[in-house]
């Protein structure tokens, strides 16, 4: 069958890579990797210290966790406000998150040992390894879903995830979360495989085929075959009453607590660990001085393969990277450069790793809030400025994503001289029922009220979970605009002394 490999796929960047990235909303006074001289004498880690507890601040982000890589090896790690506020426990460097999608990378690697180990190939249909499962049927040909396309986010299955419960209950068993018995759909292709789709039930799926081709608990081999070598150490899948008391908690975008909860799959999103942990992940696909590619759990070819761009995103995933790997994210930097990122988001958390392996260079961030994905952007951007990289996508972006905002604050300023300019030449009146240009006020009148009710109802949720400080300023220019055109109606002109409206 033929590899979805097709070599370096085209960079896009458009608006909209904002909402993954985040901004700096006025932040470059503070975090101002442009802008702000900063000492050369100053550390990385000096420069954090002063600044991400103002950034926590400002975006009101109870807590983050920070671990730096620098040729090759952990060299730092900051933590950062409350890991609970409402037990007042802060943040620690030891402290232990539910990473989210950041697992996916790890069960990549877990994946790739199996090819290594000669257990399966990438390319073979997923369906000649499940043995414990019976597949259900489907529109698509499971012949087309293949290891390396669930890896890749291509082989066609559902988005979404699986019902979860707290962690004091037991989740439903995977068999029947993957048969669609568990408030989520089966896994199955549903679109056609080959394009880009992102899936947390195909990682699922990469779990009983793990579990299928070793005859072990995927959890235990992760943690045998990946996590132990590389002394992930706090690393784990099992929510031990230990580690419960030592959890970040997390919280939703207006600050409330989410509840802890697991779900029947730990391939996408269940592994617990600190922001250390992933660093010494993270570091083992770099170049270091010392040891090779992959730190002898991985060969280095087969670390290759993971960072290859194997099939190009589309759509949000799009906006930010080049393509997607296997687990992991990819973009060129302009000197040719490879990075290499995930995320990770869940109900109350946002997390972010991001490296150059080539230069040995990549930093984790860790936080306990839906709120944090601009304060993720501004701390990239300073790592990367600070590290002398080249600029990336995440990062350029911050210096155009108040463009929404200049739009609407101008578009005001306009519709406000033009008021002042009526009511001073006594060209405008208060007459709401007058004839002059009735369907034209109609229409503005409505225009405003349906995209005010619009921004309220819909728009300003979304934009609010990625950005919640720029939706404030959307919400507060998009109100005077709204309020200047429903001016405009009720204060038609009475002469000829301005343009029709």
């Amino acid at each position: 069958m033929p590899s979805d490999r097709s070599g370096p796929v085209t960079t896009r960047r458009r608006l909209l890579a904002a909402s993954l990235v985040g901004a700096n909303g006025g932040l470059s006074s503070r975090f101002g990797t442009v802008s702000e001289p900063t000492s050369a004498d100053e550390s990385l880690p000096a420069y954090l210290d002063e600044r991400v507890p103002a950034v926590l601040d400002r975006y009101d982000v109870p807590g983050a966790s920070i671990a730096l890589v620098e040729d090759g090896e952990v060299t730092w790690n900051g933590a950062y406000g409350s890991a609970d506020p409402a037990d007042g426990r802060p943040m620690a460097e030891d402290t232990p998150f539910r990473v989210q999608s950041l697992t996916k990378s790890i069960t990549a690697w877990a994946v790739l040992k199996l090819v290594e180990q000669g257990e399966l190939e990438l390319d073979d249909p997923v369906g000649r390894h499940l043995t414990s499962w019976e597949r259900p049927d489907a529109a698509y040909s499971w012949d087309d879903v293949t290891v390396r396309r669930l890896l890749a986010h291509s082989a066609g299955l559902p988005a979404g995830g699986y019902e979860s419960v707290p962690l004091d209950e037991e989740p439903p068993p995977l068999r029947e979360a993957l048969s669609g018995h568990a408030d989520g759909p089966a896994a199955r292709p549903t679109s056609e495989p080959g394009e880009f789709r992102y899936s947390n039930i195909g990682y699922a799926l990469l779990e009983l085929l793990l579990e299928d081709v070793t005859g072990r608990d995927f959890t235990a081999y992760v943690a045998d075959e990946i996590l132990e070598p590389l002394e992930m150490e706090s690393a784990t899948f099992v929510a031990t009453e230990g580690l419960r008391s030592e959890l970040a908690t997390e919280h939703f975008v207006d600050g409330s607590q989410a509840p802890a909860k697991h779900s029947p799959a730990s391939a996408h999103s269940g592994l617990y660990a600190t922001a250390t942990d992933i660093a010494r992940f993270v570091a083992a696909g770099t170049e270091t001085s010392g040891e090779p590619v992959g730190r002898g759990v991985l060969e280095p070819a087969h670390v290759a393969e993971l960072y290859a761009p194997t099939v190009e995103t589309t759509g949000f995933y799009g906006l930010a990277s080049d393509g997607a790997g296997l687990g992991h994210f990819v973009e060129t930097l302009s000197d040719g450069e490879r990075a290499v990122m995930n995320g990770g988001q869940g109900s109350g958390s946002w997390h972010w790793f991001h490296a150059v392996p080539g230069t040995g260079d990549g930093i984790v961030i860790l936080t306990n809030s839906e709120r944090s994905v601009q304060l993720i952007a501004d701390v990239v951007a300073a790592w990367t400025d600070r590290r002398g990289l080249p600029s990336q996508s995440l990062t350029r972006a911050r210096s155009w994503i108040r463009l929404p905002v200049w739009i609407l604050v101008g578009v005001a300023a306009g519709l406000a001289l033009r008021l002042g300019y009526g009511a001073i030449a006594g060209t405008r009146t208060f007459a709401p029922l007058s004839d002059r240009d009735r369907v034209t006020r109609a229409v503005l009148g409505i225009l405003a009220v349906v995209t005010f009710g619009l921004w309220w109802t819909i728009g300003r949720e979304t934009v609010a979970f990625f950005l919640p400080v720029i939706a404030e300023w959307i919400g507060l220019a998009l109100s005077a605009v709204v309020a200047l055109l429903l001016v405009t109606v009720l204060f038609p002109k009475t002469g000829t002394g301005e343009p029709n409206d």
